[in-house]
């Protein structure tokens, strides 16, 4: 990562204040997800047997639990944000939401927004302190396409929302990576609508891919505008064959996702 283009520190201690609270909320991150895989969870489950409604209700409770830890996070001057339209976001049902991926908050931010949404994540993560969470809620990037995409489609036709990132890793500062097509695969293969968003705000030094934990906005909080967009309908596919519809939709998905930018 090129960071010749930063801001450069003028207020070194102001800069260390930063370096601190980041800190601090990732510690309570890392604290809030072993309680809630250790305690909360298994506690659920004595009274919540079915997975289908436990994978619910798990959804329903992490978008609270993570509604509480965004507004820590602005409490203390970390981040903020602004959305266009939340009451569109949590009318949500059985649709797959897309979005560019400037950053590590980006699925906490969405997650929150959408009460009931499922995501695909990093089997690393099986691996980590959100371990138990992922292996009861989520679905991991592990397993052969068509396994994953089964699990999806099931998933959506159960009414929850899906959320994937379509560049598949998280969008350099300058530029954009290549779309893949799984997402609009799942997409038609279940008949989901597909509801873009747009990220935008400032540069998000420090939550970028393969930054390190000390490097933060030199001057400022992390800020965070989500554009809701046009939902894109599967109808318009109908009649193609998957392999060029999935073309097409993966197209459009980056089209309506770029007409965000601001």
């Amino acid at each position: 990562m090129a960071q010749d283009d930063l801001p450069k520190i003028t207020n070194y201690p102001a800069w260390l204040w930063r370096v601190i609270r980041k800190a601090f909320v990732v510690v309570f991150f890392g604290i809030g997800s072993v309680i809630i895989g250790l305690i909360v969870f298994p506690l659920l489950r004595l009274f919540i047997r079915d997975k289908k409604a436990f994978k619910k209700t798990g959804h329903v409770f992490i978008s609270v639990v993570l509604d509480f830890y965004i507004h820590v996070m602005a409490w203390i001057r970390i981040s903020t944000y602004k959305i266009d339209d939340l009451k569109t976001m949590r009318a949500l049902k059985g649709c797959v939401i897309v979005a560019n991926h400037p950053s590590l908050l980006d699925v906490i931010y969405i997650l929150t927004f959408t009460r009931d949404a499922d995501c695909i994540v990093k089997a690393g993560l099986k691996k980590s302190l959100v371990s138990a969470i992922v292996q009861a809620l989520y679905i991991t990037n592990n397993i052969d396409f068509e396994t994953m995409q089964n699990e999806c489609v099931e998933s959506l036709h159960n009414g929850g929302n899906l959320i994937i990132f379509p560049e598949g890793t998280r969008t350099p500062r300058h530029g954009t990576n290549q779309y893949k097509k799984g997402a609009a695969r799942i997409a038609l293969a279940a008949g989901a609508n597909v509801q873009p968003l747009h990220i935008g705000g400032n540069d998000k030094y420090g939550l970028g891919k393969g930054e390190p934990m000390l490097l933060v906005n030199p001057k400022e909080r992390y800020k965070y505008e989500f554009k809701v967009l046009p939902q894109i309908s599967m109808e318009k596919y109908q009649g193609l064959s998957e392999s060029i519809a999935a073309k097409h939709l993966t197209d459009d998905m980056r089209a309506v996702i770029e007409s965000g930018v601001c």
